[in-house]
Formats: C-alpha cells, structure tokens, sequence
C-alpha cells in the first residue's frame, strides 16, 4: 500500500513537473527577449574587451536588441524542446542543422532586403558563400547541447515565477513596440539604400527618414554591419 501511494506520488510529481515545463506562447516570447538583451550585452563586453571602446551591437534603431541571438534561442527551443532528454548526438545533428540553416537565411534577407551583412566567413575555411562555416555549424551542435540541457531549464524556471498578470501585459506590449520598431528599422535601412544609390526623397515618410536616421545614425546604431559590394 505505501509503494502504491509513493509510486502515485511520484507520478503526480513527474505530471506537476512536466504541466510547469509547458512551452507557452508567453514564455517563447520572454525567451526571445531575455536572449535578444543578453546578445546585445555580450557582443558590446565583448568588442570593448576586443577593441577598448563601446560600440553600438544593437539591430534596431530604438532598442537594445541583438535580435539575432533572440531568434537562435527561439528556434533552438524549438526544434529541442521534444529533444531534450534524446541522445546527445540526436541533439547535436539537429542543432546543427537547424543553426546553420537559420544563419544563412538571415545573411540572405539582410542582404535581399538591406543590402548589407552582418558577417562574413569568406576568409574561414569550408564556408558556403561566406554565409555559414562548418566551424561555426559544429558551434551550433555544441550550443544546442548546451542550451536545451543547462540554459533552457534555468531559463523556463525563470520565467515561471514571472506574475501571470505582468507576464500578459509585457508580452503583448513589446510585441507591439518590437513590430513597430522592426517596421521602422527595415525603412530606415532600405532609405539608406536607396540614398547610396542616389535616389532622391520624393516624400513625407522619405524625408522624414532622411532628417531622423542619416546616414551618420545609421552608421552609429549598425556599426559592424558591412555594406555589400554589387
């Protein structure tokens, strides 16, 4: 009778934990932004380490946000989520896959879209269009481990014992200050384009762009940005 009430206990235990584990739309949002803020601290530590002075990391024009570093988060949930207690190498394959996949589409929308990037492995050996690297992709492998066995865990914990009121209210207003802060950051971008291509403001939105976000602020916020030579 007593191991029939621990064994019941303990599978009470097991379905508690697992109910507190859930990946919510709330939590994969405060996932993004915990990642996107902890990017944009580490890139600037780590260039003031590299070069001795502090240098704008952020990717849009009105936020402290590495928004790539979100977005590696968010998708190395993902794709592990149901993975994390699989074997080691099954965690690794996917994470590899599924990091390097994700860092050559971004290479190729911020070029598409802005005519820039952000890095180049050109000069690292087995790169592919100097978009993504095998050294970086075994990064990615290692980093997925990482994350869904150590990271995440803390992570979800962390977040759990955010209020469910506050957490509601947080999350529905950045996703309307991130919206409208990618939607001016992908137009003050693309009318800096189409400056260096000599096209002159033929109105209110193009001008306004032009007194708000020069070239010398854009320059500024997307200091390691490169443009691309066509």
């Amino acid at each position: 009778m007593v191991n029939v009430l621990k064994k019941e206990k303990n599978n009470t235990t097991v379905q508690a934990s697992k109910l507190n584990d859930r990946l919510t739309f709330n939590k994969t949002v405060w996932i993004f932004f915990i990642s996107c803020e902890v990017g944009w601290l580490v890139e600037t530590i780590w260039c003031f380490i590299r070069h001795g002075y502090i240098e704008s990391r952020q990717s849009l024009v009105y936020s402290h946000l590495s928004v790539a570093y979100g977005m590696g988060a968010v998708i190395l949930t993902l794709v592990l989520y149901k993975l994390k207690d699989a074997k080691l190498s099954a965690i690794f394959l996917t994470s590899y896959v599924a990091g390097t996949v994700t860092e050559y589409i971004c290479s190729l929308g911020q070029e598409i879209l802005f005519g820039s990037v952000a890095w180049d492995y050109s000069n690292v050996p087995l790169n592919i269009n100097g978009r993504v690297c095998l050294l970086y992709s075994l990064f990615w492998g290692v980093l997925g481990i990482f994350w869904i066995k150590v990271v995440y865990p803390l992570m979800s914990k962390l977040v759990d014992k955010i209020p469910v009121k506050f957490s509601k209210v947080f999350v529905g207003v950045f996703i309307v200050f991130f919206v409208c802060d990618c939607i001016l950051s992908g137009a003050a971008a693309f009318r800096m384009d189409r400056r260096y291509a000599g096209i002159p403001a033929n109105n209110a939105v193009s001008e306004y762009l032009d007194n708000h976000f020069d070239d010398e602020r854009m320059h500024k916020i997307y200091a390691n940005s490169k443009d691309v030579i066509k």
